[in-house]
């Protein structure tokens, strides 16, 4: 019994390995032997100990089962810091940001580079795509120009389009794309990149068409669309409790209420904390800069992490005031709550001190 124990062990120790990236512990000149023997390509991921994308890379995407088959399959991994052990082949290869990913023939000769963290799918698409003939921008070009408008391939020429800073031609093909399907189309899995990838604003269609259809995109899809939905409508609402609606004079009360309809019917009021939120971007249309700032010290406790941050950060915008009592005020506010106050808070606090400050000294 305990033989058939530790053997089973042994098997889930080594299926665990195979679901993830494979990245081994030789030399290079070992790497480039082994390429040769297997018929694969050396990839390198060039790293640094003070990289916090590098870290994302290695704790969010390699370890995955879908990254670890796509690379163990068709290259020999490597992972080399490139301040240290890989200084030299970083030098050769021209790695000056991190991560970069350098991709060689079995001769040693850089064949594809990818630089910066990035998604799962996208790490996949865009490593597939750079060694790829049919994947090149002109080819690629070509292929549309001819017709060919697969989900598959929308995305990845889209996305290509965007990498070479051609962001309006990139989301015209999504957006002509979009506007062909039918409503079945637009609900098939295969096309949720439309929503969770190129859907960057509520007045987008679709948005409208990602709102509308939420109960009805499949189970696999839901979350990352009601993700989406809820990023959407949070940006909307930052635009007016940041006072950016308020300040601009485009602040329009119809719209809001419409806004704050939808967030409660989407279930994203409770799930934010925007019942203190909503009170103050109510305040600010209806009293002055001093009934205001005590509107915020009434509010500053019930608000978010993220809800105190924003305010602090958009504080002298939501009170433009210049008259020195205001002013003072305002400093012993952000100064009263530094002590119980989160680091990226008192980073935003000592900016706005010291205009703050600045303002009622010269007054």
């Amino acid at each position: 019994m305990k033989k058939l124990f530790l053997s089973l062990l042994v098997c889930a120790m080594g299926l665990t390995a195979l679901a993830q990236t494979n990245f081994r512990s030789i030399s290079f000149d070992e790497a480039l032997k082994a390429a040769k023997q297997e018929n694969k390509l050396v990839f390198i991921d060039f790293y640094t100990d003070w990289c916090g994308p590098c870290k994302k890379m290695a704790k969010e995407v390699f370890p995955l089962k879908m990254v670890g088959n796509f690379m163990n399959a068709k290259f020999v991994n490597l992972k080399l810091n490139a301040e240290k052990e890989g200084k030299e082949l970083a030098a050769r290869y021209k790695v000056s940001a991190y991560p970069t990913f350098v991709v060689l023939d079995a001769e040693g000769k850089a064949v594809a580079e990818l630089k910066g963290a990035m998604d799962a799918p996208t790490f996949i698409q865009k490593l597939d795509g750079k060694l790829n003939p049919e994947m090149t921008p002109e080819r690629m070009a070509e292929r549309y120009k001819a017709g060919e408008r697969t989900p598959e391939f929308i995305n990845a020429y889209a996305l290509s389009l965007m990498e070479m800073r051609k962001e309006d031609e990139g989301f015209k093909v999504v957006n002509d794309y979009f506007q062909s399907l039918s409503k079945e189309e637009r609900l098939n899995p295969a096309n949720s990149f439309l929503y969770t990838r190129y859907t960057v604003a509520l007045n987008d269609p679709k948005a409208d068409f990602m709102v509308a259809h939420r109960e009805e995109f499949a189970e696999a899809e839901k979350d990352a669309v009601m993700e989406r939905i809820g990023r959407l409508y949070h940006s909307e609402f930052v635009t007016y409790f940041s006072g950016y609606k308020w300040a601009e004079k485009l602040f329009n009360e119809e719209e809001y209420q419409t806004l704050k309809k939808m967030l409660y019917e989407l279930d994203l009021v409770e799930r934010n904390n925007y019942e203190p939120m909503f009170r103050l971007v109510e305040a600010r249309v209806k009293v002055d800069d001093k009934a205001f700032l005590k509107r915020c010290k009434a509010e500053y406790k019930k608000l978010s992490e993220s809800g105190q941050s924003l305010l602090m950060m958009n504080l002298t915008r939501l009170i433009p005031s210049k008259e020195p009592e205001i002013l003072k005020s305002m400093s012993e506010f952000i100064r009263s709550r530094l002590a119980t106050s989160t680091p990226n808070v008192i980073m935003l606090s000592g900016r706005l001190l010291q205009s703050i400050e600045e303002g009622f000294k010269k007054n």
